[in-house]
C-alpha cells in the first residue's frame, strides 16, 4: 500500500511538473514570436549632443556619414542601458492584466562606415556593425525568460542630394535563453530600403522611411502539431514617419510605424499580421557624448489567417542612459 502511495504522489508530482515546464515552454514561444527585433541601419546626420537636427553634407549636396576622418572611414562604439516597464511582456491576448514587470536591458553596439564613394548626385557608403543585449525581467516568474540578444548587419547606403537615401544589406539576429543555454531564435534578414529626411523648420527635421525583406528564420518551438522551427519566417514590409525636433536642450522623437508581416510555413502557414506602433523618445545630454532618455512605445499586433490568437497590445515605458563615440 505505501508503495503504491509513493508511486501515486511521484506520478503527480511528475504530471505537474510536465505541466509547469509545458506553460513555460508555451509563453517562451509567445515570447520569441512577439519579440521585435531592430534592424541594423547606418546613422546618417550630426550627433543628437550637438545642438541642431540638420544632416551633414558632402561636397555634392548628399548627405554623409557623421565625423568621417581623412581616410573616408568613420567608426562609433557605444553603450546604452534601459530600465523598461513593460505591460505585456509574454504578448498575450486580451485586456493589459498580464504579468507586467520591468525589463533591464545592456547593449554594446559598434560599427564603421568603410569609405564615401562619390557618384554624380549621390555618395556611397558600405557599413557594418554589430550589438549584444542582455534582457533580464524584474518580475521573478518571468526570470527564466531572460536572454541575451546578439545582432550583426552589412549595409550598402546611397544618399543623395534632394534628401533620400536608398539601401541594400543583410543582418543577423540571435537570441539565447539564459536559463537553458541554447539558442531559441536566429534569422537572416535580407532587405532594401528608402529614407527622406528633410528639414521642416531650423529645429525640426521629419523623416521618412520604408523598407521590404525576407526574415528566414529557425526558432525554439513546442514540438506537436506540425509545428516546424521555421514557422517564423516571413516576409515584411513596413513604413515609418518620425519627427526630431530641438526644443532647448531636449531633442524630442514622435514616432508612428506599421509593418505587414506574411507567413507561409509550419503552424503559421497563411498567417498575415499587422504590427502598428506609436513612440515618443526625449534625450537629454548630460556631458559630451553621454545623453540621458525617456521612452514610451504602443505596439499593437493585429493576426490572421491561423486558429491561434496571436493578437496582443502592450505599453512601454521607461529610462535610459546612452554612451557613444565616434572616431
Amino acid at each position: 500500500m505505501k508503495i503504491t502511495k509513493l508511486s501515486l504522489i511521484a506520478l503527480l508530482s511528475s504530471a505537474s511538473m510536465l505541466f509547469a515546464q509545458s506553460n513555460e515552454d508555451r509563453s517562451r514561444a509567445q515570447r520569441i514570436d512577439s519579440t521585435n527585433r531592430a534592424q541594423g541601419v547606418p546613422q546618417t546626420g550630426t550627433s543628437s549632443n550637438s545642438g541642431s537636427t540638420s544632416v551633414a553634407k558632402s561636397d555634392t549636396g548628399a548627405q554623409r556619414p557623421v565625423k568621417l576622418n581623412k581616410s573616408g572611414i568613420s567608426t562609433y562604439l557605444g553603450y546604452d542601458v534601459k530600465m523598461v516597464y513593460r505591460s505585456n511582456p509574454l504578448a498575450s491576448a486580451g485586456k493589459l492584466k498580464q504579468l507586467a514587470t520591468g525589463v533591464w536591458t545592456h547593449t554594446f553596439f559598434g560599427g564603421a562606415g568603410l569609405g564615401v564613394f562619390d557618384f554624380g548626385d549621390s555618395v556611397v557608403t558600405p557599413y557594418i556593425g554589430g550589438s549584444w543585449t542582455s534582457n533580464e525581467y524584474t518580475e521573478t516568474n518571468l526570470q527564466g525568460f531572460d536572454y541575451y540578444s546578439t545582432g550583426a548587419y552589412a549595409v550598402l547606403l546611397a544618399q543623395y542630394s534632394n534628401g533620400w537615401s536608398a539601401r541594400a544589406g543583410v543582418s543577423y539576429a540571435s537570441d539565447r535563453s539564459a536559463k537553458y543555454k541554447t539558442e531559441d531564435y536566429s534569422e537572416i534578414y535580407p532587405s532594401v530600403g528608402i529614407m527622406k529626411a528633410y528639414s521642416i523648420s531650423s529645429d525640426t527635421t521629419a523623416i521618412f522611411d520604408a523598407s521590404f525583406g525576407k526574415h528566414d528564420a529557425e526558432s525554439f518551438v513546442l514540438p506537436f502539431n506540425g509545428a516546424t522551427n521555421d514557422q517564423l519566417s516571413n516576409w515584411d514590409a513596413s513604413l515609418s514617419y518620425g519627427l526630431r525636433h530641438k526644443y532647448g536642450k531636449l531633442t524630442l522623437s514622435p514616432k508612428v510605424s506599421t509593418t505587414y508581416k506574411m507567413y507561409d510555413d509550419g503552424l503559421n502557414k497563411d498567417r498575415d499580421d499587422w504590427v502598428n506602433s506609436a513612440s515618443l523618445i526625449i534625450d537629454y545630454p548630460l556631458v559630451s557624448d553621454v545623453k540621458a532618455s525617456l521612452l514610451a512605445t504602443y505596439t499593437n499586433r493585429d493576426s490572421s489567417g491561423t486558429d491561434q490568437n496571436y493578437d496582443y497590445k502592450s505599453w512601454d515605458g521607461g529610462i535610459g542612459i546612452n554612451v557613444s563615440t565616434r572616431f
